[in-house]
């Protein structure tokens, strides 16, 4: 997700109109995008095709600084005519996330409570991100086998850095994996394959689903091919969204089968475009398949409790 906490690829289309791709998600608020011609970045983005903005639900302590919808940004993108897709993202590439045995209720209940804070209405959906956990267990079980077993040696954390800086949390991750795979998987390493974490995913959208269908949101996932396929089988998501990295388990039979909503594409870069902190704007662009769960129009609004809004940037 752009600017999210996967490590982002930054050869994604231009920053222009594409054909089918009238959706973009990004990390920070939209409406603080300035451009370098005056224009305003809800008519900068109107100007490249896109008619729906994607944007996020998480906690206060944000993984993301700003990342989080509040209610003034909503009716900005509303009031400009855009519809909105949420998405609850916290930390939801770390496998141990999912191995919390109340994380799923926990956050749905952060997810509702952002969605009647926005005026959310019923019959939208809210998505819940899975990004990339399945094949953070395919890595770890790759690196065990070139570290034969042991912490990764000096000589190649350091090939690692250099190579990318984002294998930093690659390195952190497969020390904690060494400590509990034998726990969690019960078999022994070689013999652990990226589904064996599809049990703690399932628990997970089932206490999603108990907090959020009764509240008459439909649920989404954000998440590889592979737990695309496995939450639709199990009826515990509506919709998918499949993630752009092509290489997670179960992309290329999963985009064939033409069951997602979206597929993400890498990220794009408005080196004239900038957010209110400075940064350029960063986004993905989504090719569009038959949108669902949109909200273009508010319902009855709740304030959020003190303990549970998101530091503003606006």
């Amino acid at each position: 997700m752009a600017g999210g906490a996967k490590a982002a690829s930054f050869d994604g289309p231009s920053c222009n109109a594409h054909k089918g791709m009238s959706a973009v998600d990004m990390s920070q608020p939209t409406n603080t995008i300035t451009t370098e011609s005056g224009k305003s970045g809800y008519a900068a983005l109107k100007a490249m095709g896109v008619k729906t903005i994607i944007r996020y639900y998480d906690w206060a302590n944000e993984d993301i600084s700003c990342k989080a919808l509040l209610p003034q940004e909503s009716d900005a993108i509303l009031a400009a005519g855009f519809s909105i897709i949420s998405v609850f993202q916290h930390e939801n590439d770390d496998p141990e996330s999912f191995f919390i045995k109340t994380r799923g209720t926990t956050d749905a209940r952060q997810a509702l409570s952002l969605a009647h804070a926005n005026g959310q209405p019923s019959g939208s959906a809210i998505y819940f991100s899975v990004d990339g956990v399945d094949q953070t267990i395919r890595d770890m079980v790759f690196e065990h086998g070139m570290s034969n077993g042991h912490a990764i040696t000096r000589k190649r954390k350091r090939h690692l850095i250099q190579a990318d800086h984002s294998f930093v949390r690659h390195i952190r991750r497969y020390g904690r994996f060494l400590q509990y795979h034998a726990k969690m998987f019960k078999k022994p390493v070689e013999e652990i394959k990226a589904s064996d974490i599809h049990p703690a995913i399932l628990r997970y959208f089932e206490q999603v689903n108990a907090e959020v269908r009764p509240e008459g949101y439909k649920i989404g996932a954000y998440g590889s091919g592979a737990v695309c396929e496995l939450l639709l089988g199990k009826k515990l998501v509506d919709y998918c969204w499949l993630a752009q990295s092509t290489g997670w388990p179960g992309f290329d039979h999963f985009f064939h089968s033409r069951r997602w909503v979206m597929v993400q594409e890498k990220t794009t870069v408005c080196h004239k475009w900038n957010f209110a902190n400075g940064d350029h704007v960063w986004l993905d662009f989504n090719r569009v398949n038959t949108l669902k769960g949109a909200w273009s129009k508010k319902d009855k609004i709740t304030a959020l409790a003190a303990d549970k809004v998101p530091k503003s940037c606006e």
